[in-house]
Parts: structure tokens; C-alpha cells; sequence
């Protein structure tokens, strides 16, 4: 279960997580960013599992990809900010 979603400003940075998570095989999904978690008007999400947020947390910030922020999908559908 994806349940990690690292919010990215627009489609040209997520695109580029995205593809940097291909390269190492971190599965992960690209979506728009729900509307509560969206920190403008066209922000995307990076969903992932959370015992591969490490990793993808590691690699991003060596390609110079950060995160708006990053949460965390709880059991009851709600939303904690872990990140930045």
C-alpha cells in the first residue's frame, strides 16, 4: 500500500522524481496531489510505501528534487505531515 506522498510544486519536478525512482526500481505511483494536501493550485504527489521512504528520500535530495512536504496516510484516511 502506497501510503507515503511527497508533494512536489508541479508536473516538471514530479516527473523528475518519478523517473529518478525508475531508474533504482522504487515503485511508486505519480498522481495530482489531493486538494488537502496540495500547497498550490497544480501540485503533484510522489505515492509510495513508507519503508521505501528512505531510499527515495536519499536519492531525491541528491537530485536536487525536494519535497513542498511529505505525509503520511494514517489507517483512518486522515493525513500527518512527517516532512518538511
Amino acid at each position: 500500500m502506497y501510503n507515503v506522498y511527497w508533494i512536489l510544486r508541479s508536473v516538471t519536478p514530479a516527473q523528475r522524481a518519478s523517473a529518478a525512482l525508475n531508474r533504482i526500481g522504487l515503485q511508486h505511483r505519480l498522481m495530482r496531489a489531493p486538494r488537502s494536501l496540495a500547497t498550490g493550485g497544480c501540485a503533484y504527489a510522489l505515492t509510495l510505501r513508507e519503508r521505501d521512504l528512505g531510499r527515495a528520500s536519499a536519492l531525491l535530495s541528491r537530485e536536487a528534487i525536494p519535497p513542498e512536504a511529505i505525509y503520511l496516510r494514517l489507517s483512518d484516511g486522515t493525513y500527518q505531515r512527517i516532512g518538511p
